[in-house]
């Protein structure tokens, strides 16, 4: 029985590692930060706290970031389901970013609602990390070539997430965001506008991702074929 020992990661690889770990530990240091900034002033209220896609998406980012900087130091390519989900993550990462930049960041503050004088959670969360892990899905290598059904199990999430986020909001009166707040003036229209343009964006993206992790691993295979048919030529000539 032969034994295939598995090539060691190179230093880029290595080095992106190392950074992914700093993006998760800076994410949790801004998530911490902010829910005990608001704990401090008492106006955390979990059930609301955790309901907003963007702290949702960025828990799930700070432990996919862990999984993938462990990974990237001790393997030489991620795995399939590793590669799936980042693509999905760089996708609401993005949105994340655009959402709170376009639509939230200039809006006055709720009368009586907390305005926290700690800026830097907020910058992590909706510019930094985005960001980041959109140099990161270009950078880094890619294990596998995705299939095409990923933009479908890509958007399975946030049509979960606004699906149950209707239904709550009906019930208790509350929105995360108030763009899908259907007693607003625009009324169902406008959410309806809303999460059509999202919802666009959000598959414009995936199909970006796909396209670009598909385009890599193309590119790696041409280059280890052309490296392995020289590889009889070069030997020979060294005889």
């Amino acid at each position: 029985m032969v034994n295939v020992v598995e090539p060691r990661p190179g230093l880029l690889r290595q080095s992106l590692g190392v950074l992914a770990l700093v993006a998760a530990a800076t994410l949790a240091v801004a998530l911490f930060t902010q829910i005990s900034d608001q704990i401090h002033h008492q106006a955390f209220v979990p059930e609301e706290y955790f309901s907003y896609f963007s702290i949702q998406t960025s828990i799930a980012n700070m432990v996919v970031l862990t999984i993938t900087g462990l990974h990237q130091l001790q393997s030489h390519m991620d795995s399939p389901a590793l590669v799936g989900v980042r693509h999905s993550l760089v996708a609401y990462a993005i949105v994340t970013g655009s959402v709170y930049n376009l639509l939230l960041r200039d809006l006055p503050p709720k009368p009586g609602g907390f305005v926290s004088d700690i800026a830097f959670p907020n910058e992590v969360i909706h510019v930094v990390i985005p960001a980041y892990l959109v140099l990161d899905w270009i950078l880094s290598p890619h294990g596998a070539a995705l299939p095409w059904r990923s933009m479908a199990w890509g958007l399975v999430y946030p049509i979960g997430w606004l699906g149950g986020t209707l239904v709550r909001g009906d019930l208790a009166g509350w929105y995360p965001y108030a763009f899908l707040n259907p007693s607003n003036p625009a009324g169902w229209s406008g959410v309806g506008a809303h999460v059509l343009g999202i919802a666009l964006f959000i598959s414009a993206l995936l199909a970006a991702g796909l396209m670009l992790n598909r385009l890599y691993c193309r590119l790696r295979s041409t280059r280890a074929m052309s490296q392995s048919a020289a590889l009889p030529a070069d030997f020979s000539s060294g005889l």
